[in-house]
């Protein structure tokens, strides 16, 4: 199967039944403490046994109640939601290559987690298990400047690490490629590590990115582990040769370019690369008005030329480049069936930001594997992200709404009793939007923000302080 943009067009109809009455959605005001709290598993004591009279002896169960129910609501207005969207947790591990002197690399890690925050556990439920993205920075740019990445990625239940070894000028590129490789293998083997933070929580399947030099060590980088797929992002020729290397890639790859990036322009560099993989499924993308800088945003210690002066704001391009990958990423590292499709109308349905060649000789069937929970769970077309959460009385509370589709959506904010506080209709944007949640006659406490669209509803808690 070969695919080529402008030769071969394909159009996604859906027969979608729009939402006029929100209302009838959410969960019924009505509902009773103990037809929530029935629901939650969170819950070990009936809500009855405590006294609310004898405040000072039940103060502190009575907040452990109250959490709880943020829980417990949650349960309820996600009911009919598409997939679970989680939050950001970080924390930054070291691990030891002893077969290269004992070689340090230092990780900082972001992974899928029910709030942000450092070391805080993974997300729910405790059998939900995740795969990895190793992450290769370009020369002298800092993990901090992939923010787009881990912030997409994480939230659609990826782990996202980024070994910070060859930080600075001239990297040895062939360290790096084996650290990245080396990280990837050390997650497949905390997962059989009784006590290690990921034992049972990675799901096997890993995929070695990489943006500029960072692109060209993922490319060698594959060649010294098992890693599930390839991406990258304005890789970079090499020494030793990414170009060469390219040869002994065998699994599924995506090779994204700009044709504003002069500084490794796609003619000497990811077209060659995209040449010589040796994959059964390739796609090579080539992003318009995109620079070599923008897939770091930016990042001042990037090494900047373009080739005509004119390109799209950065946003545009980690924006665009994000929204493409998730769904390769998801079809091929947690085995969702509908993910393929998604990703091949993506590429089809956005020819005005880029033109891209597919090549794929093998059945999707496949491709899929038969051991995984989402396997034909189809791709969430809405997720959102609120901050700061938890927020002080009288600032502003932000949302940032993440769309596979140009949608209308309702937002509402429900009290821990259940009733809507809050409620109004908005236009989401493709790919992304922001808005801003008034919460000035708001009490302080626990509430839930539920967001309701034609693909269905997806909630967070929010604590107001």
């Amino acid at each position: 199967m070969l695919y080529v943009a402008g030769y071969q067009q394909f159009n996604e109809q859906k027969n979608v039944n729009k939402i006029h009455h929100f209302d009838q959605l959410i969960c019924p005001d009505k509902i009773s403490i103990h037809q929530i709290f029935s629901r939650s598993t969170f819950i070990n004591h009936s809500f009855d046994r405590i006294n609310l009279n004898d405040k000072p002896k039940h103060t502190k169960m009575i907040k452990s109640k109250i959490t709880s129910l943020v829980f417990a609501v949650g349960m309820c207005i996600s009911t009919v939601a598409n997939a679970q969207t989680w939050n950001t947790g970080s924390q930054v591990m070291t691990f030891t290559d002893a077969s290269r002197g004992n070689r340090q690399i230092e990780t900082q890690i972001f992974y899928p987690a029910d709030v942000d925050g450092i070391n805080v556990p993974l997300g729910s439920p405790i059998d939900k298990k995740f795969p990895v993205i190793v992450f290769g920075h370009d020369e002298e740019v800092d993990y901090t400047n992939y923010f787009s990445i881990w912030n997409k990625f994480t939230r659609y239940g990826f782990i996202v690490a980024f070994p910070t070894t060859e930080a600075g000028p001239n990297p040895n590129v062939e360290d790096f490629a084996k650290d990245l490789a080396f990280v990837a293998t050390q997650f497949n083997l905390m997962r059989f590590t009784p006590g290690s933070f990921y034992f049972q929580r990675h799901n096997s399947k890993s995929c070695i990115m990489g943006h500029g030099v960072g692109g060209g060590a993922a490319t060698i980088a594959m060649q010294y582990g098992n890693a599930t797929t390839l991406v990258t992002l304005a890789a970079t020729e090499t020494t030793p040769s990414a170009i060469s290397a390219a040869t002994l890639v065998t699994k599924p790859s995506v090779v994204i370019s700009g044709d504003e990036d002069c500084t490794a322009p796609a003619a000497t560099n990811q077209s060659l690369m995209f040449n010589n993989i040796d994959s059964d499924c390739k796609t090579f993308v080539n992003m318009y008005d995109a620079t070599h800088c923008h897939f770091a945003m930016n990042a001042p210690t990037c090494s900047e030329i373009m080739c005509n002066g004119s390109p799209n704001s950065f946003v545009h391009t980690v924006t665009l480049s994000s929204y493409l990958l998730v769904s390769f990423l998801r079809y091929y590292l947690k085995s969702n069936a509908p993910a393929l499709a998604r990703f091949e109308w993506k590429l089809q349905n956005k020819l005005d930001s880029w033109s891209y060649i597919m090549v794929c000789n093998v059945n999707p069937l496949a491709r899929v594997g038969d051991d995984e929970e989402d396997m034909t769970t189809e791709e969430s077309e809405m997720n959102f992200n609120l901050y700061p959460n938890p927020v002080k009385k009288g600032n502003a509370l932000n949302m940032h709404m993440d769309s596979e589709i140009s949608t209308v959506a309702a937002v509402y904010v429900s009290n821990m009793m259940g009733q809507v506080v809050y409620k109004n209709e908005v236009e989401v944007e493709e790919m992304e939007s922001d808005l801003s949640i008034p919460i000035e006659h708001l009490r302080s406490g626990y509430y839930m923000v539920s967001v309701i669209s034609e693909g269905g509803r997806i909630s967070r808690p929010l604590v107001i302080q």
